[in-house]
C-alpha cells in the first residue's frame, strides 16, 4: 500500500523548484543479516510538509531517515528525491543536509566557523562562507554568540547551530534525528516551536524522527506511524490522534483505549457490540455494518470518558461502561489522570477534568466504573488478535 495522505505542505519560500523535496520511498528494505531493520516500505512525503517518523526504539525509523540521507544503502527498493532516484548518490549530490542528536558541534571551532564549515568542504571562499554563515546565524537569532566557543553556549543554542549548520547549503530535504532529545522540558517546548516556524518559512520538507508522541502531534502535517519495520499508518497528526486505524496506533499514540467484542445486533446507525466478559458497547456504524458474531475493535478518548464509583451517577449505565480498580491518579494540572486496572489486566486511562474529579475524588484501589457516549466511540478497521505490546511503551500522555 502506498501511503500519500493529502496534506497541505508550507507555502515553498526557497530557491528550489516546485516538487523538488518530495521524498517517494518504493519498497524499500534493510537488513541487517538475517533481520529486516525496514520491511518493504512504500512512502511519499509532499514536497514542503513537515513529516514525523514515530515509533519505539527498534521500528526502524532512524534506519530510513539514514537511507534517504545515503549514510546506509538499501537492500532493496528505490528511494526518489523529486524526480530523480537517490540511491548511490551522495548526501551532496542528493540535496539533504542531516542534524544529528548529538549535534555533533566541532569544539575547537568558533560558532561561526561551526555553520561556515560544510560551505569550506565544498571549496566555498572565506569572505563569502562567512558571510552566509552570519546570514544564518541571524535567521537564528545567534549571530552576537558568533565568535564563542561551542562549549559556552547552553544546549537550546548549540541545537540552533547545529541546525544552522545544516540549513546554509540550501538543503531540498532536512533530515533531524530526534533533534530536542538532549534539551530540558523548557526548552524542548521552546525549540518544537522555533523548528515548525523555520520549516514554515522556508518552505523545504522536514523529516524528524522521534520517539514522543506530543511532539510528533505537535510538529507534524504528517505523522508516520511504525512499528517493527512496517508502517502502521501515515496521517495527519489529527488523523493519528483522532482517527487511528489499528489497535497499536491507537494504544502507542497515548490518547486511545481500546476495547473489542464480537456485534450483537445492528439497528439503523448503532450496533451493539458485546465483550468476552459480557459489557455491551453501543457503536455508531459507519457505511457497511459487520456481520453479526464478527470481532470488532473500538477505541475511545481519555478524554471522553467519565469515572465513578458504581451506583453514583451515569457512570453506573449498563451500556458503554467498564468497571476495575483504581490502578493510579496522576493530577496533570488541568485534569487528573486516572488509570484503572479491568479485571483482563489491562489499564483503561481517563483523563478526568480538575474540577470533576475534585468533586468526587477516587483512589487507589477504589473500585470504579467508567463511562462514555456512543458518540465519542471510533471503530478500527483492524481488529484486535491478541498478543499486543504495552499500549504506553513511550507514550508522555
Amino acid at each position: 500500500m502506498n501511503y500519500a495522505p493529502t496534506i497541505a505542505p508550507a507555502a515553498a519560500t526557497s530557491a528550489h523548484a516546485k516538487g523538488a523535496g518530495e521524498i517517494r520511498l518504493v519498497n524499500l528494505t534493510k537488513s541487517f543479516g538475517d533481520t529486516d531493520a525496514v520491511k518493504n516500505i512504500n512512502l511519499t512525503i509532499p514536497h514542503g510538509s513537515y513529516c514525523c517518523l514515530l515509533g519505539p526504539s527498534g521500528c526502524g525509523k532512524t534506519t530510513i531517515l539514514r537511507m534517504i540521507a545515503g549514510h546506509e544503502t538499501p537492500t532493496s527498493g528505490e528511494i526518489y528525491i523529486g524526480d530523480d532516484m537517490v540511491v548511490g548518490k551522495s548526501p551532496v549530490e542528493r540535496g539533504t543536509a542531516m542534524m544529528f542528536q548529538s549535534y555533533a558541534l566541532f569544539p575547537h571551532l568558533s560558532v561561526l566557523d561551526n555553520v561556515a564549515f560544510y560551505l569550506k568542504m565544498r571549496g566555498v571562499g572565506k569572505e563569502e562562507r562567512r558571510a552566509r554563515a552570519r546570514e544564518m546565524l541571524e535567521r537564528v537569532q545567534l549571530s552576537h554568540l558568533a565568535d564563542r566557543m561551542p562549549a559556552q553556549l547552553s544546549g537550546g543554542q548549540q541545537q540552533r547551530v547545529a541546525l544552522a549548520r545544516s540549513l546554509i547549503t540550501n538543503p531540498k530535504v532536512l533530515l533531524l534525528d530526534e533533534p530536542l532529545s538532549a534539551l530540558d522540558e523548557f526548552l524542548r517546548l521552546k525549540m518544537r516551536g522555533e523548528l515548525k516556524n523555520l520549516q514554515a518559512e522556508l518552505g523545504i520538507t522536514f523529516v524528524h524522527v522521534t520517539h514522543t508522541q506530543p511532539e510528533a502531534i505537535a510538529l507534524a502535517d504528517m505523522v508516520v506511524v511504525m512499528d517493527t519495520g512496517r508502517i502502521e499508518q501515515a496521517a495527519s497528526a489529527n488523523e493519528i490522534y483522532n482517527r487511528p486505524t489499528t489497535p497499536y496506533v491507537a494504544r502507542f499514540m497515548g490518547g486511545q483505549n481500546v476495547l473489542t467484542g464480537k456485534v450483537k445486533s445492528v439497528a439503523g446507525k448503532i450496533m451493539v457490540l458485546e465483550s468476552a466478559k459480557g459489557e455491551h458497547f453501543e457503536v455508531p456504524v459507519a457505511g457497511s455494518a459487520p456481520k453479526t458474531r464478527e470481532t470488532v475493535s473500538i477505541s475511545v478518548r481519555r478524554d471522553r470518558i467519565s469515572i465513578a464509583k458504581p451506583g453514583k451517577g451515569k457512570a453506573a449505565a449498563p451500556v458503554n461502561t467498564v468497571a476495575g480498580m483504581v490502578d493510579s491518579t496522576e493530577y496533570q494540572g488541568s485534569f487528573v489522570k486516572v488509570s484503572v486496572r479491568l479485571e483482563n489486566g489491562e489499564l483503561f486511562v481517563a483523563h478526568v477534568p480538575d474540577h470533576d474529579y475534585f468533586a468526587g475524588p477516587v483512589n487507589h484501589g477504589d473500585a470504579v466504573v467508567a463511562h462514555w457516549s456512543p458518540e465519542h466511540v471510533h471503530v478500527l478497521s483492524k481488529a484486535d488478535t491478541g498478543g499486543v505490546k504495552d499500549p504506553y511503551a513511550g507514550s508522555e500522555h
